[in-house]
């Protein structure tokens, strides 16, 4: 394999097509035509079976992301495919939202009652023919607002220490059944009225 650097784009060759990685395009078009170039499309990252304890990203909203409310607590949430179900993705935000308290060095987090959403992808694109037909990209997300403490006498709060461990180790060992799954892809279809 042989590789060139020019200009910031980095190209490499192998046997398959030619793949252009660079740290950041501007344009979200560009994007996608450097992952048709290596042989991706957005369907391909997006629509496994069920939800995985990860950052979701710019390709795929299916996982969990983190920011903060104007309040100081923080907004976590979990996204997923629509054939995983509600509760998947409350333990991957809750295990997010500990293991963040474990970086911080909090000893405690309380989190708000999850609430679920569904978020129906678009059927069609636009480009200089006119419109073409997609699959939608739909999703199911989780979302809880945590707060962190250093009181472990709380009731009302629980430890971080062992939380998230435990909650991956859960996750990592879950199986979703298939009829569990269908459900939940119906639940999303039905909702996105497809």
């Amino acid at each position: 394999m042989a590789m060139h650097v020019r200009r910031g784009v980095r190209l490499v060759f192998s046997r398959g097509p030619v793949c252009i990685r660079k740290a950041a395009f501007p344009i979200a078009g560009a994007a996608s035509l450097l992952m048709a170039a290596c042989g991706a499309n957005m369907s391909d990252l997006s629509t496994s079976s069920i939800a995985s304890y990860q950052p979701a990203s710019f390709f795929s909203p299916n996982g969990y992301a983190v920011s903060a409310n104007a309040d100081g607590s923080l907004h976590v949430t979990a996204s997923g495919p629509p054939g995983t179900p509600a509760s998947r993705l409350e333990k991957i935000a809750m295990a997010r939202a500990a293991e963040y308290g474990e970086e911080q060095h909090a000893k405690t987090f309380r989190a708000t009652a999850p609430q679920t959403s569904i978020t129906c992808g678009k059927t069609k694109i636009a480009n200089k023919d006119g419109q073409i037909n997609v699959k939608p990209l739909d999703y199911r997300t989780v979302a809880i607002d945590v707060s962190y403490g250093t009181d472990a006498q709380d009731p009302t709060s629980r430890p971080i220490h062992g939380t998230a461990e435990a909650l991956k180790a859960e996750l990592a060992s879950e199986t979703v059944p298939p009829d569990a799954q269908m459900a939940a892809v119906q639940e999303v279809s039905q909702h996105c009225g497809r």
